[in-house]
């Protein structure tokens, strides 16, 4: 089979049970060998971590100040439209 067995396989109960919890844990172990490193490419571009930091202070900022709902999306497409606009003044 694909997770190495070839032409030996479980011969009673206990043998298919513990190849069964194995193959279990080893796709869990590399699922989250992939989340991890998809985590840290994905912070990688340290301009968007400082949007996505500069957004959440906003957000925490206005609910505490409790502004309206249409000031508020004004104020992320405002904050949006700047991170767009920067990004095409440095290409």
């Amino acid at each position: 089979t694909s997770v190495g067995y070839g032409d030996i396989g479980p011969v009673n109960i206990v043998e298919t049970v513990v190849a069964t919890m194995m193959i279990i844990v080893s796709g869990v172990s590399w699922a989250i060998v992939l989340g991890q490193v998809c985590g840290i490419v994905g912070n990688l571009d340290c301009d968007e971590q400082n949007f996505r930091r500069t957004m959440d202070e906003l957000n925490f900022m206005m609910q505490d100040r409790v502004i309206p709902a249409d000031l508020r999306h004004r104020l992320r497409s405002f904050f949006l439209a700047n991170k767009i606009a920067r990004r095409r003044a440095q290409q």
